[in-house]
């Protein structure tokens, strides 16, 4: 009988954690018994996945991404009670809040049974790493520590994670492992028919000689996109007062979140409804990347981000700033261009940069494309992975 490898996660929408997630249940479920219990909605994007893998879900109706005194304390018992309930030989907790709650509620089912289940953490992208107080970062890093005291193994997507896992304190090096995200092939739509695609995503006709930007994520302040939005608008203002050509600029923003309404008051008060446009969740958005002339992401945090893996699958040449673990697969001016977070300035000359310089955008593009496949494969996540499972 395979042994039972139950995933927490705190939320099942469209993101890096919840695909990751995906790609491990799916990829595992032949050789082990796999349940994954999800937070947050109950028909989520990743939930309606997994069961359409035939991989059993359980949803936790208490935990959120927010913190919320009573849930969150019902969400304690509500996950004990999924351990006591499920007796996993392997817990792999992923995100910041359950990695505290689903640890702590792994030492206290210990104590009460002879079943010992292992207790693993992904690190995606610690929280700490977020624009924040002095105060609230001292928190988040004492939280990091505390829950780490309670998980055997912890993943590291990123070295920058693992640096700081070090650098803070967060847990002993003997804990701490490095392994990046990866992505199978993608089957991706050719460019003519995924503009045709966006066109109708977006409700406006992408004409083939547009110049059209993309960002994937979801919409939280790490990500940075008021910074992107602010460098849509000078390029806007910047084409107005110069001679200076540039074919109908737009910018597709997919994805949702706390800072969606923020983003869409931005947008009508910077009166740019007609030249970025916030679409929301999508399914299997990556189908439609090679729609696009470049990918900017503008965050201010990132762990190790999937769109840069499926940007560079596409062959889409890569604007991104230099946080977390994106300097680790982008290097500035030959897998794309980076630049500092915040940088409203350096993301308005690296946007115009790629659609001025065709071969130059042809050249970043096809070395990440192959950086891709040399450095970061799927088969290494998994059999990195299946190791500690093992281990």
């Amino acid at each position: 009988m395979n042994k039972k490898l139950l995933f927490v996660i705190t939320q099942g929408v469209v993101g890096g954690a919840q695909k990751n997630v995906f790609d491990l249940a799916s990829s595992f479920k032949d050789s082990y018994e796999v349940l994954v219990a999800i937070g947050g909605e109950v028909n989520s994007d990743l939930a309606n996945k997994l069961e359409d893998q035939k991989i059993k879900t359980h949803h936790l109706k208490f935990l959120g991404r927010d913190i919320n005194i009573l849930d969150d304390f019902l969400a304690f018992f509500e996950i004990l009670k999924l351990y006591k309930k499920e007796k996993p030989d392997i817990i792999h907790l992923h995100s910041s809040k359950i990695g505290l709650f689903g640890a702590i509620a792994g030492f206290v089912y210990k104590l009460g049974t002879k079943h010992k289940p292992k207790i693993i953490f992904t690190a995606h992208g610690w929280i700490f790493k977020e624009d924040m107080s002095n105060k609230k970062r001292f928190v988040a890093i004492f939280l990091a520590w505390l829950a780490a005291k309670f998980q055997d193994k912890i993943i590291c997507v990123s070295e920058d994670d693992f640096n700081k896992a070090v650098k803070y304190k967060i847990a002993p090096t003997r804990k701490l492992f490095i392994i990046h995200n990866a992505i199978k092939n993608e089957n991706f739509l050719t460019k003519e028919k995924a503009r045709v695609e966006i066109s109708k995503i977006v409700g406006k006709e992408l004409k083939e000689d547009y110049f059209v930007v993309t960002n994937l994520g979801r919409l939280y302040a790490n990500k940075g996109l008021n910074y992107l939005i602010k460098a849509i608008q000078e390029i806007k203002d910047r084409l107005q007062t110069s001679s200076y050509k540039l074919q109908d600029l737009k910018l597709v923003i997919f994805g949702d979140g706390p800072e969606r309404e923020a983003l869409e008051r931005q947008v009508t008060s910077d009166k740019l409804q007609n030249c970025v446009f916030l679409v929301g969740d999508k399914s299997n958005v990556s189908q439609y990347l090679k729609a696009f002339d470049a990918m900017v992401l503008s965050s201010v945090k990132e762990g190790f981000p999937y769109a840069l893996l499926e940007a560079g699958m596409a062959g889409v040449p890569v604007v991104a700033t230099n946080v977390g673990g994106i300097g680790e697969i982008i290097k500035d001016g030959e897998t794309g261009i980076l630049i500092e977070s915040k940088d409203i300035k350096a993301l308005t000359e690296a946007i115009l940069k790629i659609n001025n310089d065709k071969e130059f955008s042809e050249k970043i593009s096809n070395n990440l494309n192959k950086t891709i496949f040399k450095d970061f494969s799927f088969e290494n996540l998994i059999e990195k992975t299946g190791w500690i499972y093992k281990a």
